[in-house]
């Protein structure tokens, strides 16, 4: 007898305006597709207002965002048009920005960032521990 482990639930996507609106949006999103009682829900929803808002203030075009639960981890895409790469920056106590990506690389278990053709895709990914 093969017993096979159950599909990876399929990637949710959602595409918004490059307006800052969008934002509060692809939070809901992001939360609504993580697994019910997900551990990670708080950090991908925070983390994926960084990016977004990153893709949104220095990118160009529609943001396109895809959030992937798979078994012990969520993979979150946001695609954008432009193919200038993030650069992590160092914030000073009173600056209004810049500690975007530091979020990132505190609160994930990984995260990159690969061109395309027509812009690039910044991803990161969270570790999700089943609900007690």
């Amino acid at each position: 007898m093969h017993l096979s482990s159950p599909d990876p639930a399929p990637a949710a996507e959602l595409s918004v305006p490059s307006v800052p609106r969008s934002v509060a949006e692809v939070r809901r999103f992001a939360r609504a597709a993580c697994a019910p009682g997900s551990s990670s829900a708080d950090a991908v929803e925070l983390l994926v207002s960084e990016i977004a808002t990153n893709a949104l203030v220095h990118g160009a075009g529609d943001v396109r965002v895809r959030v992937l639960p798979r078994e012990g981890v969520v993979r979150v895409e946001v695609d954008d048009d432009s193919p200038v790469l993030p650069v992590r920056r160092s914030a000073g106590p009173t600056a209004e920005g810049g500690r975007g990506l530091a979020l990132v690389t505190a609160l994930s278990s990984s995260w990159g960032v690969v061109p395309r053709d027509e812009g690039k895709t910044v991803w990161f990914e969270v570790t999700d521990r089943p609900a007690r």
